[in-house]
């Protein structure tokens, strides 16, 4: 028992273990190179990063694939994509991944709903005209509709923090980003049958 307790101390206070590309790229790092630019990429059939290094004025290019590794070293490193269009894909890939658990907690019905109502109520103009025609579900009032909105808001906070806070954005940016993310999630979502439609009332 001492020897697990002790185990998930260790693992708790130095955080979670970078994959080999993250661990090869800080090495990079450590002996002297510097990041000139990221690009994210994902035309191919797994996104990925192609990440310019300069050593002595000597470029070179590592091509990392899309991870939470990554994602966590590029949030702490203060890393932002080569152009507002490849930031705009990274996060919409971010909201993708930070929604499914969501999703998968409350199931597909209830998340939609609240997603739908969250989003109306915050209402980024762009996305507006992606959702649903339709009514949401009537749904009654309770704790476990609170606790579902509370969930789906709480991915947005932490997504505009990682613009905002991470990556330096300014507030305008972070809403361009974020906003233009959620209007492609959204669209893909609910205008291209890869979801259940909402019912009408």
């Amino acid at each position: 028992m001492r020897q697990t307790w002790h185990h998930f101390i260790h693992a708790s206070l130095q955080g979670a273990t970078d994959d080999p590309y993250v661990r090869l790229l800080r090495e990079q790092l450590r002996t002297g190179s510097s990041v000139v630019r990221v690009h994210f990429e994902s035309s191919g059939r797994e996104p990925e990063y192609r990440v310019l290094l300069s050593l002595h004025r000597q470029l070179s290019e590592m091509r990392v694939p899309h991870s939470d590794s990554f994602t966590r070293w590029s949030l702490e490193a203060g890393v932002r994509m080569a152009s507002t269009e490849e930031e705009v894909n990274r996060f919409l890939l971010l909201v993708k991944e930070q929604f499914g658990p969501v999703e998968e907690e409350l199931g597909r019905e209830l998340f939609n709903t609240v997603l739908v109502e969250q989003l109306r109520k915050l209402g980024p103009p762009k996305v507006q005209a992606q959702l649903p025609d339709r009514n949401v579900y009537e749904l009654s009032e309770g704790r476990a509709r609170i606790r579902a909105a509370r969930a789906v808001e709480a991915v947005l906070i932490a997504l505009a923090k990682e613009l905002g806070s991470a990556l330096k954005y300014d507030e305008a940016q972070v809403a361009d980003i974020l906003e233009a993310a959620l209007e492609r999630y959204v669209s893909a979502r609910f205008r291209q049958g890869t979801s259940e439609p909402l019912a009408p009332r």
